[in-house]
């Protein structure tokens, strides 16, 4: 035998096993059968309908509500409001941002043009972290006690 033969052959055997080793480590899917894609043509994708079903799942689990309330505090990109559940005062914090469409007087006005005692109608999504869909200004209302009955 040659010399470089004898000094090669171990080399390739090496890189034999660890091209084994990656090639059987790669997760494959299965192909489909080719006899049954060559008879009949392939219905719509059956994938297709799940991710409308997930969405609509998504659009009643995050659904939209519309409750009316007082403006207790506006911050740079929130508002906070007080509503009125079960017989107590409660206050939540809302998002705002570029498309909540925010309307006060029948015009379409900015964030900073919201004040304290701003009574509302807060177009939102209690359940999920986005902002509000829209927000508009009704009147006058009067800040109360938090947790009370008042």
């Amino acid at each position: 035998m040659n010399s470089s033969t004898t000094i090669f052959w171990p080399l390739i055997v090496t890189l034999m096993i660890a091209l084994a080793i990656a090639c059987s480590s790669v997760d494959e899917k299965p192909a489909p059968a080719p006899a049954a894609s060559a008879a009949k043509p392939a219905p719509a994708p059956a994938p297709a309908p799940a991710p409308a079903k997930s969405e609509a799942a998504k659009a009643a689990k995050t659904k939209a509500v519309e409750v009316e309330g007082v403006i207790s505090a506006v911050g740079q990109r929130t508002i906070t409001f007080q509503l009125e559940r079960k017989g107590k005062v409660r206050e939540e914090v809302v998002g705002v941002d570029d498309k909540t469409k925010i309307e006060k007087g029948g015009a379409n006005v900015k964030l900073r043009d919201l004040q304290e005692t701003d009574k509302a109608l807060i177009n939102y999504e209690p359940e999920a972290y986005t902002p509000a869909i829209g927000i508009k200004v009704t009147g006058k209302g009067e800040i109360k006690k938090v947790g009370g009955d008042d």
